[in-house]
């Protein structure tokens, strides 16, 4: 016969792990609505990936001596070097993202047991990063092209990069984690404010 008066044995949620079965906040028809949302944010990613390509090479074809109005060829490197770092920076910023909807989407799906609260504010904070990134990245990639001369390869090949950047932004890191919306671009933003005004008339 058992002692009464023994403590009983703590089971697996005592101890703060899933159970068989348990889907946590589980939310099948957010991770169905959102799915889109994942795609962009891939695709951005991909983006990103081009946009790092185009900076190194812009870097390593980079004229000796500018021929452009920005001054010597050292300080238009020095551009281009900066404009490769804007797009190192967007391309961790898009990895991140996608990695923050794959744990989001795990957890929608009931494969992953536990709250997106973290996940959503570390995606809000990286669109957030995101655009003074972008705006960085398009000063020393123009900045670069001038120095460089409009007939020198680097210049077409940062030209390419800026636009890789911009659209990586677009599509990838401004694709914060959300159960429903628009992506945090600032014509989204506008309509929010737009909306707010109008409900408080």
């Amino acid at each position: 016969m058992p002692d009464q008066g023994t403590d009983p044995q703590p089971t697996a949620d005592d101890l703060g792990r899933p159970t068989p079965g348990d889907t946590g906040n589980a939310r099948p028809e957010v991770a169905v609505r959102m799915t889109p949302q994942l795609r962009f944010a891939q695709v951005g990613n991909g983006v990103a990936v081009l946009a790092l390509v185009f900076s190194v090479v812009a870097v390593v074809t980079f004229p000796t001596a500018g021929g452009g109005s920005a001054g010597q060829g050292s300080t238009g490197r020095g551009w281009a070097v900066s404009a490769l770092a804007a797009s190192v920076a967007m391309l961790v910023i898009c990895t991140v993202q996608q990695l923050c909807w794959l744990r989001a989407m795990a957890g929608w799906r009931g494969r992953r047991v536990g709250d997106v609260t973290t996940v959503t504010r570390v995606s809000f904070v990286l669109e957030l990063v995101s655009y003074p990134v972008v705006l960085f990245g398009l000063w020393a990639g123009t900045a670069g092209s001038v120095a460089a001369g409009t007939t020198a390869t680097s210049s077409a090949l940062l030209a390419f990069a800026l636009l890789f950047l911009v659209v990586a932004q677009v599509l990838g890191a401004v694709q914060h984690v959300r159960t429903s919306g628009p992506s945090g671009t600032i014509p989204a933003y506008l309509r929010r404010l737009l909306d707010a005004i109008q409900r408080r008339r």
